[in-house]
């Protein structure tokens, strides 16, 4: 793969107008959103769509493979040796730049019905298309830096987003805890950026890839497990995962495109990017690779306590991309990246299928307040099954063919402990999908909205359009094996990857294993369906979910204690120490230092000025003394000196 980094086939000035018009969009609504209305949100969805269309014509450019150089590139600035800045596009930024452009599109139209009547229908689009111009930013960046400017600029943009309906204190809270958790992951990037730039003296991945076999273990490993901060934080990886659910805060279309299909991912493309630097570290691999596996189960289990719909939706996001996480790390990047693709149609159409209910029902989000949903809205209820045998992996979906690489792939690359955990989750995973679409689409309806909002067709058509790509998308380009276009595609980019590991088949075939997963999903089905779809469970279902809810265990109720952790580790030890500095140490010892300066500056001032009588006989009575304070002391010091 490091060979193919060196260099680009050639600038792509496209990849120019690729990158700018998010921007654009983002400029004209913030200058001129009152006077545009209704149209910002049009001429937003008309340039991202616009973007996406230039990816597509891309695809030639930034599939070029001449002289060992793999893609297309634009130099921006050239500042000084090793300071190049450019915009790069190879098969692994294309496939993020298609998502960006191409379900944010649909987000974004989706928004057009879900925001209307919003009194900051401008300023939402704004953010909207400048969060795509930051994940623009993050993907096509051919160096660390530019990587960086985007990673910040994402966590910018979602900071204001998450935080849109800003009079709610608790969308404040939850803007506030994701800002302050992103920049923590924000150091851990800066901190593997200027090692590696101490190492090469160069900022370009070109430079330092190339360079990963000269480093030495202990700094290998250093640049790999600061860069692993950076991704679990952007990518809600634990520890850093408590800004997630929180994040629900923001508007449906928001955590659609931001918590679904895009930012939540820059970590999958961040070790992808970076797989060089990790083929180079075994111990690295391992824990990344340990990371994304304890994620995908936390996330499944703490998924399985919640009854808020959406946030059920961002565990589960949590535990796909720790799926992900998993498989880049360890080495399955093909794995990874396919379940990167699927899972943002099919995620992205279970937030927008979500919306529709939520839009419905006059913003209900609690699941025991649904049910009978399928006879109101029977459209919502078949998007949210297609989505959810998707995400469950049920065959032919495309989740069942992106799931079973990840999962096969923990074996192909020599770790059946993470092969169990992904299988483990995997029926977890079943049985809390389904408890949420029996629970809100089937039995009676159990809440107080009679009438709400049917939802329009600028919201009912980009779901619709995420249907096919999530039924069919995994089997048309991921069936086939290594002859599979999947494989293919990206054959040039992580061909020497994928060929290292042939020589160690697992002991296991990967049909085997696509049955035991696949039996693991039936049995959380059938769980689910004993629990909340018998007859039984239907007619008691009120009481029942009620007790549920009370007996919940205390551990998954306070998600493991990981918020209080952290609270009590880092927000009350600040709080201790900004108390200790603002009540004892600043006004005791710091200001009480300057007051005492003053005091004695003071003293001392009115000692001198006692001496400036202007008595003539007073001034010579201090020169007489003087004099003779003189003489005394070289009288003496001359006597000492002789005896």
């Amino acid at each position: 793969m490091t060979h193919h980094l060196l260099g680009v086939g050639g600038t792509y000035p496209l990849l120019l107008a690729l990158w700018l018009l998010p921007l654009a969009g983002a400029v004209v609504c913030w200058a001129f959103g009152p006077q545009l209305g209704r149209l910002a949100g049009w001429l937003v969805a008309g340039l991202v769509a616009a973007s996406f269309v230039l990816a597509a014509l891309s695809w030639g450019a930034a599939t070029q493979n001449a002289a060992g150089m793999l893609g297309a590139n634009q130099r921006l600035v050239a500042w000084m040796p090793g300071f190049d800045f450019g915009l790069l596009l190879d098969p692994l930024s294309l496939i993020w730049t298609f998502i960006i452009t191409g379900v944010g599109f649909l987000i974004v139209f989706y928004s057009l019905g879900y925001m209307e009547g919003d009194g900051a229908f401008a300023r939402f689009f704004a953010y909207m298309s400048f969060f795509v111009f930051a994940m623009l930013t993050l993907v096509l960046s051919d160096n660390f830096v530019g990587l960086l400017v985007g990673w910040g600029l994402v966590g910018l943009a979602s900071y204001f987003l998450i935080g849109f309906w800003f009079e709610r204190p608790s969308a404040v809270a939850a803007a506030r805890k994701a800002f302050v958790i992103n920049v923590v992951g924000d150091a851990g990037m800066m901190f593997a950026i200027f090692l590696i730039f101490a190492k090469v003296h160069s900022i370009g991945f070109g430079d330092a890839f190339a360079a990963a076999g000269t480093f030495a273990p202990a700094l290998l490993f250093g640049v790999c497990a600061t860069l692993t901060i950076g991704a679990a934080a952007k990518s809600a990886q634990v520890p850093l995962h408590t800004w997630l659910p929180d994040a629900m805060e923001g508007p449906t279309p928001v955590s659609a495109l931001i918590h679904a299909a895009t930012m939540v991912t820059a970590g999958v493309y961040l070790v992808a990017r970076c797989a060089p630097l990790w083929n180079h570290s075994p111990q690295a691999q391992l824990l990344v690779g340990a990371v994304g596996g304890v994620t995908a189960l936390i996330g499944a289990v703490l998924g399985t306590a919640q009854w808020d719909i959406k946030r059920i939706l961002a565990y589960s996001t949590m535990s796909q991309i720790g799926y992900m996480i998993m498989a880049v790390g360890v080495g399955a990047y093909e794995g990874g990246i396919s379940l990167f693709f699927t899972h943002a149609f099919f995620k992205a159409q279970l937030f927008l299928g979500a919306g529709l209910v939520i839009h419905a029902l006059n913003n209900e989000q609690d699941v025991r307040r649904m049910g009978g949903l399928w006879k109101r809205m029977p459209f919502a209820f078949w998007v949210m099954l297609t989505a959810v045998l998707a995400i469950t992996g049920v065959p032919p979906f495309s989740g069942f063919f992106s799931k079973d690489e990840v999962i096969y792939g923990d074996l192909q690359f020599g770790h059946p402990a993470l092969f169990a955990i992904s299988a483990l989750t995997a029926g977890i995973t079943s049985y809390y999908m389904f408890r949420l679409l029996f629970l809100a689409f089937l039995g009676e309806y159990r809440g107080e909205v009679e009438h709400g909002h049917a939802p329009g067709w600028t919201m009912n058509v980009p779901v619709a359009i995420l249907v096919a790509p999530s039924v069919a998308i995994g089997g048309a380009l991921m069936s086939g094996g290594e002859s599979a276009p999947w494989a293919r595609f990206f054959a040039p980019q992580f061909g020497a990857e994928m060929a290292a590991v042939a020589h160690r088949p697992p002991a296991i075939s990967e049909g085997m294993t696509s049955v035991i997963v696949f039996a693991l999903v039936i049995i959380g089905f059938i769980i689910a369906w004993w629990r909340y779809a018998t007859t039984e469970a239907k007619r008691d279902a009120v009481p029942r979910l009620a007790g549920e809810t009370a007996h919940m265990p205390v551990v998954l109720t306070n998600l493991f204690y990981v918020d209080a952790a952290i609270d009590l580790v880092f927000v009350r030890s600040a709080q201790f120490l900004g108390n200790f500095f603002g009540r004892m140490l600043d006004p005791h010892v710091l200001d009480g230092a300057v007051r005492d300066v003053a005091f004695w500056a003071r003293w001392l001032g009115a000692v001198v000025r006692s001496f400036q009588t202007g008595l003539v006989r007073a001034y010579a009575l201090i020169l007489v003394f003087g004099a003779t304070s003189f003489i005394v002391y070289y009288t003496f010091a001359t006597y000492g000196m002789r005896h």
